[in-house]
């Protein structure tokens, strides 16, 4: 998998590929925890956040659990790190390749939107092909062995929101959360509830939340230099303060 983070000097980094799966159970991190480890630039991915984690020297130090008004991760997240505003400079940022992971904060949430994901389902060809291609990165052999694709997902759950200058936007949520929240409801409940779901949960997230939103470029769409490469690609959802009142949409 793919991993971002923020290091102590409120950097972000992004850190692939993680063999999470294969990993011994006392190196499996839950999210918010701070890691230690060797990594190195990677050289395969021009992004300045890139780096490949030598898996062997990874340390798991430290969880920073929500309690209450999730004080110590607001401070982690909000205060050691920029959070953006502007799509016109973030989307300049990505282009100059000044950066391509960050906090963003909506002036304004519109709603959800659900729409149908038109790129297929993978075939056992294209399956195996991936595979062996993700396989190619790991040098142990066990590793490689266990890898599994994961389950298509048939739907695209997306925000809709306003920047500080009122610019709309549409964006793709890709965070693991989501995707299995998706999946766990598929197998409850069938396809249709499970989009409902996800999306029920979004817009409580949006009306009872200080949402944040964590995004992150693409790496071919980077490449590319594509209008806009973001994906939504976490979310940081503390609840809100007395100083912030919600912008319902």
């Amino acid at each position: 998998m793919c991993t971002a983070g923020i290091t102590e000097n409120g950097d972000w980094i992004r850190i692939y590929p993680i063999p999470f799966r294969t990993m011994e159970d006392y190196k499996k991190f839950n999210r918010y925890t701070w890691l230690d480890a060797e990594v190195t630039a990677d050289s395969r991915d021009p992004r300045p956040e890139s780096f490949r984690i030598n898996t062997s020297t990874m340390d798991i130090l430290d969880n920073v659990p929500p309690q209450g008004d999730w004080g110590r991760r607001r401070q982690l997240i909000l205060q050691n790190s920029k959070v953006y505003t502007n799509l016109s400079f973030i989307l300049d940022a990505a282009k100059s390749n000044k950066f391509s992971l960050c906090t963003f904060k909506p002036t304004e949430y519109l709603g959800v939107k659900i729409e149908a994901n038109l790129k297929p389902a993978p075939s056992k060809k294209d399956e195996l092909e991936f595979l062996n291609s993700t396989r190619s990165l790991f040098d142990d052999e066990e590793t490689r062995s266990e890898f599994t694709a994961m389950p298509h997902i048939p739907y695209k759950f997306k925000l809709h929101f306003k920047d500080d200058e009122g610019v709309e936007s549409s964006m793709s949520i890709i965070d693991w959360e989501i995707s299995q929240l998706y999946l766990n409801e598929k197998n409850r409940h069938g396809k249709n509830v499970a989009q409902q779901k996800v999306k029920e949960k979004l817009e409580t997230f949006i009306k009872n939340k200080d949402l944040y939103l964590f995004l992150g470029t693409m790496k071919q769409m980077h490449i590319r230099k594509a209008r806009n490469p973001y994906t939504i690609i976490g979310l940081f959802y503390p609840p809100f303060t007395k100083r912030y009142q919600p912008s319902l949409f």
